[in-house]
Protein backbone atom coordinates (compact mmCIF):
# COMPACT_ATOMS: atom_id res chain seq x y z
CA UNK A 1 0.00 0.00 0.00
CA UNK A 2 1.64 4.02 -0.91
CA UNK A 3 1.19 6.65 1.61
CA UNK A 4 -1.33 7.67 -0.83
CA UNK A 5 -3.39 4.93 -0.46
CA UNK A 6 -3.02 4.57 3.33
CA UNK A 7 -4.01 7.85 3.63
CA UNK A 8 -7.86 7.67 1.83
CA UNK A 9 -9.38 5.82 4.62
CA UNK A 10 -7.97 8.48 7.14
CA UNK A 11 -9.89 11.38 4.64
CA UNK A 12 -12.87 9.26 5.05
CA UNK A 13 -13.04 8.59 8.05
CA UNK A 14 -12.50 12.23 8.36
CA UNK A 15 -15.03 13.88 6.22
CA UNK A 16 -17.77 11.19 8.03
CA UNK A 17 -16.88 13.19 11.28
CA UNK A 18 -17.26 16.27 9.98
CA UNK A 19 -20.30 15.25 8.29
CA UNK A 20 -21.92 14.12 11.77
CA UNK A 21 -20.44 17.22 13.69
CA UNK A 22 -22.17 19.84 11.67
CA UNK A 23 -25.03 17.56 10.93
CA UNK A 24 -25.41 17.88 15.16
CA UNK A 25 -24.20 22.02 14.99
CA UNK A 26 -27.27 22.40 12.80
CA UNK A 27 -29.33 20.70 14.47
CA UNK A 28 -28.61 22.63 17.76
CA UNK A 29 -29.27 25.63 15.96
CA UNK A 30 -32.45 25.07 14.78
CA UNK A 31 -33.59 23.91 18.35
CA UNK A 32 -31.39 27.25 19.81
CA UNK A 33 -33.39 29.58 17.08
CA UNK A 34 -36.91 28.20 18.39
CA UNK A 35 -36.05 28.45 21.88
CA UNK A 36 -37.74 31.05 24.55
CA UNK A 37 -34.77 33.27 24.01
CA UNK A 38 -34.66 33.56 20.52
CA UNK A 39 -38.12 34.24 20.65
CA UNK A 40 -37.57 37.19 23.41
CA UNK A 41 -35.20 38.80 20.76
CA UNK A 42 -37.11 38.38 17.81
CA UNK A 43 -39.80 40.89 19.51
CA UNK A 44 -37.21 43.55 18.54
CA UNK A 45 -38.07 42.79 15.14
CA UNK A 46 -39.85 45.42 12.91
CA UNK A 47 -39.82 49.38 12.97
CA UNK A 48 -38.94 51.44 16.38
CA UNK A 49 -39.24 55.22 17.29
CA UNK A 50 -36.87 55.30 20.08
CA UNK A 51 -37.26 58.58 22.29
CA UNK A 52 -35.77 59.43 25.61
CA UNK A 53 -32.67 61.09 27.30
CA UNK A 54 -28.84 60.84 27.00
CA UNK A 55 -27.04 62.66 29.76
CA UNK A 56 -29.56 64.25 30.61
CA UNK A 57 -31.40 65.79 27.15
CA UNK A 58 -33.89 64.40 25.07
CA UNK A 59 -33.05 62.27 22.36
CA UNK A 60 -35.26 60.89 19.33
CA UNK A 61 -33.93 58.03 16.95
CA UNK A 62 -35.35 55.58 14.42
CA UNK A 63 -35.02 52.04 14.91
CA UNK A 64 -35.36 49.31 13.17
CA UNK A 65 -34.56 45.39 14.29
CA UNK A 66 -34.03 42.81 12.24
CA UNK A 67 -32.36 39.00 12.12
CA UNK A 68 -28.92 38.55 10.07
CA UNK A 69 -26.52 36.61 9.81
CA UNK A 70 -28.65 33.34 9.30
CA UNK A 71 -30.75 34.22 11.95
CA UNK A 72 -27.81 34.12 14.24
CA UNK A 73 -28.09 37.77 15.88
CA UNK A 74 -30.77 40.34 15.82
CA UNK A 75 -29.81 43.17 14.71
CA UNK A 76 -30.61 46.66 16.17
CA UNK A 77 -30.03 49.71 13.56
CA UNK A 78 -30.07 52.79 15.38
CA UNK A 79 -29.56 56.32 13.43
CA UNK A 80 -30.97 59.72 15.24
CA UNK A 81 -33.79 62.00 13.49
CA UNK A 82 -31.74 64.99 14.17
CA UNK A 83 -31.93 66.57 9.97
CA UNK A 84 -27.86 65.77 9.74
CA UNK A 85 -27.76 62.93 12.22
CA UNK A 86 -25.40 63.04 14.67
CA UNK A 87 -25.55 59.37 16.17
CA UNK A 88 -25.46 55.80 14.18
CA UNK A 89 -25.42 52.23 16.01
CA UNK A 90 -25.40 48.85 15.01
CA UNK A 91 -26.08 46.24 18.14
CA UNK A 92 -26.23 42.50 17.61
CA UNK A 93 -27.82 40.97 19.60
CA UNK A 94 -27.86 36.39 19.77
CA UNK A 95 -28.55 33.88 22.64
CA UNK A 96 -25.69 31.29 22.89
CA UNK A 97 -27.81 28.28 23.91
CA UNK A 98 -24.39 26.50 25.38
CA UNK A 99 -23.06 29.01 27.56
CA UNK A 100 -26.60 29.90 28.39
CA UNK A 101 -26.56 33.97 27.88
CA UNK A 102 -26.85 36.25 25.75
CA UNK A 103 -23.93 38.21 23.74
CA UNK A 104 -24.05 41.81 22.25
CA UNK A 105 -22.11 43.83 19.67
CA UNK A 106 -22.72 47.55 19.94
CA UNK A 107 -20.74 49.38 17.31
CA UNK A 108 -21.42 52.58 16.52
CA UNK A 109 -20.05 55.84 14.98
CA UNK A 110 -17.34 56.68 17.32
CA UNK A 111 -15.41 53.18 15.49
CA UNK A 112 -13.19 50.56 16.53
CA UNK A 113 -11.67 52.19 19.68
CA UNK A 114 -15.47 51.69 21.51
CA UNK A 115 -16.47 48.28 19.87
CA UNK A 116 -13.71 46.38 21.60
CA UNK A 117 -15.93 45.27 24.30
CA UNK A 118 -18.58 42.38 24.26
CA UNK A 119 -21.49 42.53 26.78
CA UNK A 120 -22.73 39.14 28.27
CA UNK A 121 -25.45 38.92 30.14
CA UNK A 122 -28.92 37.13 31.42
CA UNK A 123 -32.46 37.15 31.12
CA UNK A 124 -35.17 37.09 33.61
CA UNK A 125 -38.79 36.95 32.95
CA UNK A 126 -38.62 40.17 30.37
CA UNK A 127 -35.85 41.60 31.23
CA UNK A 128 -32.52 41.65 29.81
CA UNK A 129 -28.96 42.99 31.49
CA UNK A 130 -25.79 42.77 30.02
CA UNK A 131 -22.72 44.04 30.91
CA UNK A 132 -19.99 45.63 28.99
CA UNK A 133 -16.54 45.52 31.29
CA UNK A 134 -14.49 48.42 29.55
CA UNK A 135 -11.46 49.02 31.46
CA UNK A 136 -12.79 52.64 32.26
CA UNK A 137 -16.05 51.83 33.78
CA UNK A 138 -18.73 48.87 32.82
CA UNK A 139 -21.57 49.99 30.99
CA UNK A 140 -24.88 47.91 31.90
CA UNK A 141 -27.91 47.78 29.39
CA UNK A 142 -31.17 46.65 30.88
CA UNK A 143 -34.03 45.60 28.38
CA UNK A 144 -37.32 45.34 29.22
CA UNK A 145 -40.20 44.14 26.79
CA UNK A 146 -43.86 45.41 27.94
CA UNK A 147 -46.21 42.60 26.90
CA UNK A 148 -49.15 44.75 27.63
CA UNK A 149 -47.78 47.81 25.35
CA UNK A 150 -45.85 45.87 23.35
CA UNK A 151 -43.22 48.76 23.66
CA UNK A 152 -39.60 48.23 25.30
CA UNK A 153 -37.44 50.10 27.43
CA UNK A 154 -33.60 50.57 27.11
CA UNK A 155 -31.84 51.87 30.23
CA UNK A 156 -27.66 52.33 30.30
CA UNK A 157 -25.86 52.80 33.33
CA UNK A 158 -22.39 53.65 33.72
CA UNK A 159 -19.99 52.86 36.42
CA UNK A 160 -18.33 54.98 38.35
CA UNK A 161 -14.25 53.86 39.78
CA UNK A 162 -15.94 53.61 43.24
CA UNK A 163 -18.12 50.93 41.82
CA UNK A 164 -21.05 53.09 42.11
CA UNK A 165 -23.54 52.88 39.08
CA UNK A 166 -25.14 56.09 37.40
CA UNK A 167 -28.01 56.70 34.64
CA UNK A 168 -26.17 57.42 30.92
CA UNK A 169 -29.37 56.74 28.70
CA UNK A 170 -32.91 55.80 29.55
CA UNK A 171 -34.94 54.83 26.03
CA UNK A 172 -38.62 54.20 25.23
CA UNK A 173 -38.73 51.98 21.89
CA UNK A 174 -42.87 52.24 20.35
CA UNK A 175 -44.12 51.33 16.84
CA UNK A 176 -44.71 53.61 14.78
CA UNK A 177 -48.30 55.38 14.32
CA UNK A 178 -49.60 54.87 11.15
Amino acid sequence: MTATQSLIPVRAALCIVALFVGTGVQAARAADALSADNAYLDGLQGEWEMTGTLLGKPVKYHAKGERVLQGGFLRLHLVDLGAAPDYEAELFLGFDALAGDYVVHWLDRFGAAGSRVVATGKRIGETLVVQFPYAEGAFRDTYKFDPKSHSWSLIIESQAAGGAWSNFATYTLVRPKA
